[in-house]
């Protein structure tokens, strides 16, 4: 019999949040990781997901359009550079790099987002498992500057403007 009555395998805990992210990430090499971490059961007509990940973390379950990925199928990558492959959005950045930092996190394999999701460690009492570690939940805002630099777009549409009047003789 299962001693702990707070919490029900079945169920889990739901964190839904509007304007947040919450963020895990791992060192752990992504190529060693089994496929059943990542596999995922859906309902609600596929907008409810679960998987051993989501388990592990006591959470309920998330819908697959408000999680992103980012990581390095060999070695690591910049978390700067992870977070911003799954969202364009700086409004948290800096305080997802000094987590990161704290964390001793700055070089990753890989990461996750998960959007309008505010994951609590005092609610699930789960900070990581065996291969992600849970940064935070921080602040979000999509209409904020854009993490990828628009002064680097507006230069490659500077450049392709060159490029396209160029006379070709």
């Amino acid at each position: 019999m299962n001693e702990d009555n707070n919490y029900i395998p079945e169920k889990g805990l739901l964190f839904n949040t509007k304007g947040k992210v919450s963020v895990w990430a791992s060192q752990y090499p992504y190529a060693d990781i089994p496929d059943d971490y990542f596999e995922e059961t859906f309902s609600k007509k596929g907008s409810r997901a679960k998987n051993s990940w989501s388990d592990n973390y006591k959470i309920r379950y998330f819908d697959p359009k408000q999680m992103e990925t980012n990581g390095a199928h060999t070695g690591t990558i910049d978390m700067h550079e992870a977070a911003g492959g799954c969202s364009c959005s700086s409004s948290y950045i800096v305080n997802l790099m000094s987590k990161a930092k704290k964390n001793k996190m700055e070089q990753v394999t890989w990461i996750i987002l998960l959007f309008e999701q505010e994951y609590s460690i005092k609610l699930s009492g789960v900070v990581k498992d065996e291969y992600t570690t849970f940064l935070g939940a921080f602040n979000y805002d999509a209409s904020s500057e854009s993490l990828l630099g628009e002064e680097d777009e507006d230069e490659d549409e500077e450049n392709e403007t060159e490029t396209d009047s160029a006379d070709p003789e």
